[in-house]
């Protein structure tokens, strides 16, 4: 891709932006604009709008925004208070697991991503399960337990569950399985 691209392209749709808000001028609404840099030539193809648009057609079922933070996985105030002084970093982890202690090490994602990368030793258990309290008799209470997910979120989400099930000493890693195939094991593949 030829980085001045982006440029011509800026350019175009800042002006169609323009139009579009004064009213001024044809815009490309049911239009696209196709633009071949090799061959320093436009083009412009008709587009229909889908009767059958989720958004905009005949019958749509999307009528509203989603619920960013579910969506995203932003970490809740329950989880960042269970997370706060109860958080390890994958180094933190390799130490432990180094040092022989016996821990209880939980992987709350789901089982397609347990497959594609897991941390040695760990238990597969998806937070849904430790939420809705059917994992809570699986997991011991005579080990210090700690739990990973990809990056960190559902991890603190499964502690604060844990942590109001009577689980005082269970802890999470900051950055998950991700920190660990970046910082302890680079062997790992990351997704």
């Amino acid at each position: 891709m030829l980085g001045v691209l982006c440029g011509s392209i800026g350019s175009v749709q800042a002006t169609e932006a323009i139009k579009v808000m004064t009213g001024i001028g044809q815009s490309l609404v049911g239009r696209l604009q196709i633009y071949d840099a090799l061959e320093s030539s436009w083009r412009t193809i008709n587009v229909r709008k889908d009767p059958e648009c989720p958004i905009c057609g005949k019958n749509p079922t999307i009528t509203g925004l989603i619920d960013y933070e579910e969506f995203c996985g932003v970490v809740s105030t329950e989880a960042s208070e269970a997370a706060a002084g109860s958080t390890i970093t994958a180094q933190e982890l390799a130490d432990l697991v180094g040092s022989g202690e016996d821990i209880f090490l939980v992987d709350v994602r789901e089982p397609a991503e347990y497959e594609i990368v897991k941390i040695p030793g760990s238990v597969l258990i998806p937070k849904d399960e430790i939420l809705s309290g059917r994992a809570l008799a699986s997991i011991p209470q005579e080990k210090p337990v700690v739990l990973y997910c990809k990056t960190g979120v559902r991890s603190a989400e499964a502690l604060a569950a844990l942590k109001a099930a009577g689980f005082t000493g269970a802890r999470h890693v900051q950055g998950g399985v991700t920190a660990w195939a970046t910082q302890v094991d680079k062997a790992l593949p990351t997704y």
